[in-house]
């Protein structure tokens, strides 16, 4: 009997400090749209005046008056915990039309204030911005800030707008087992990252199915599909430790896939979210590829055929495994002095005039993407 009601007892006081806690929580002040995270991503492409509110948890019996302010301090902040590489703004690019917000009395959200992002032309392609705005001072009424929206970070990129290269009919070689270039021998690489923008016109009917994406064949590929799955599921083959993702690709939109190895994991991404993994122990990885058919390739494998029928607007390797969230931030667009960064190329334009089969590598490495045929251009290619 003395057990249970010692036990009673106990889950009387959890249910009432429960309860306790509820009614705290109900009465708490933070920015409008950071409920389920401090962070609002926008991609933007002109001048724009963004709305900055903030809201109750209930309707408040008494004006509400809150302070906030632009804290760029704690971009530093917010990229160390958070493995992220987020700029300021310059101060003159942006201003926020009013610190003072307001919650009438019988409301629960204030009218906006504006912040206005005034030009974009000290935006570039690769970075990506942030705007932290914090809440500084409350006053009026028994309603407390909650701590985990106290600040919303505005992450801003440019968005971009730019050519791609028509795979149709066409791939590309690079010569990682050149000994001259950037890096000298890349025969046992630890660790690596692939990663592409595609978008696929259309998956191939008949067997064996396979669309070839970038890699090196019976060695570290990625492809989509095969016979023993799906025409559109994304696939890391070769090495011994196949990865297949879990969704299908959809044609005709553009997609980024990566693939990390960490020297005991493979990580398969589609669009920046970790779609697959296996233990892989499978030992360095050599990037100058098994012999003359089995090198390093762009849209087909020369041993199989098996083109990527579609088009490729990013491409990268890197001597690292990225993170989850630098894949993310990453989508789009990267700095060439990027540590890690291999090889990049963006396949937008060709390296020159007299060699238009040819997609600079723009880590200065030298690691360029040499086509089978001049490149076909397809124009207006968004991102985001």
């Amino acid at each position: 009997m003395k057990t249970r009601i010692i036990l009673f007892i106990t889950i009387l006081l959890s249910v009432l400090s429960s309860c306790k806690d509820a009614d705290e929580l109900q009465n708490v002040i933070y920015f409008t749209g950071t409920e389920n995270s401090p962070v609002l991503k926008m991609s933007i492409e002109e001048p724009t005046d963004l709305g900055v509110s903030v809201r109750a948890s209930s309707i408040t019996e008494n004006d509400i008056n809150i302070t906030v302010s632009v804290n760029e301090s704690l971009i530093e902040k917010y990229n160390k915990e958070n493995g992220t590489n987020y700029k300021a703004l310059a101060a003159d690019v942006y201003s926020l039309s009013s610190t003072d917000l307001q919650i009438k009395a019988g409301k629960f959200v204030s009218e906006p204030v504006k912040l206005s992002i005034k030009t974009l032309d000290s935006f570039t392609d690769e970075d990506i911005y942030c705007v932290p705005i914090e809440i500084k001072n409350v006053q009026g009424g028994d309603f407390p800030v909650l701590e985990a929206s106290r600040v919303m970070y505005l992450v801003i990129n440019r968005t971009i707008i730019t050519k791609a290269a028509d795979l149709s009919g066409n791939y590309f070689k690079v010569d990682f087992d050149n000994k001259d270039l950037g890096k000298g021998d890349l025969s046992a690489v630890d660790a690596l990252t692939m990663e592409a923008r595609i978008y696929v016109d259309r998956f191939q009917t008949s067997s064996p199915y396979i669309s070839t994406i970038i890699g090196l064949e019976e060695n570290f590929l990625l492809r989509i599909g095969d016979v023993t799955i799906d025409n559109s599921q994304l696939q890391l083959a070769g090495g011994g430790y196949p990865v297949t993702s879990v969704n299908r690709l959809s044609a005709n939109v553009w997609t980024h896939i990566a693939v990390t190895y960490d020297g005991s994991m493979i990580r398969l991404y589609i669009n920046g979210e970790l779609e697959s993994y296996v233990e892989a122990p499978r030992g360095p990885i050599n990037l100058t590829g098994l012999d003359a058919d089995r090198k390093f390739y762009i849209g087909q494998t020369p041993l199989y055929g098996r083109y990527l029928y579609g088009k490729i607007s990013e491409a990268r390797v890197w001597t690292r495994a990225l993170t989850k969230e630098e894949i993310q931030n990453g989508i789009c667009a990267v700095s060439p002095a990027s540590e890690g960064l291999l090889a990049y190329w963006k396949f937008n334009s060709a390296k020159s005039e007299t060699e238009l089969n040819i997609i600079p590598d723009l880590t200065g490495n030298g690691y360029h993407a040499k086509g089978v045929r001049n490149v076909s251009w397809v124009e207006g290619v968004r991102c985001p």
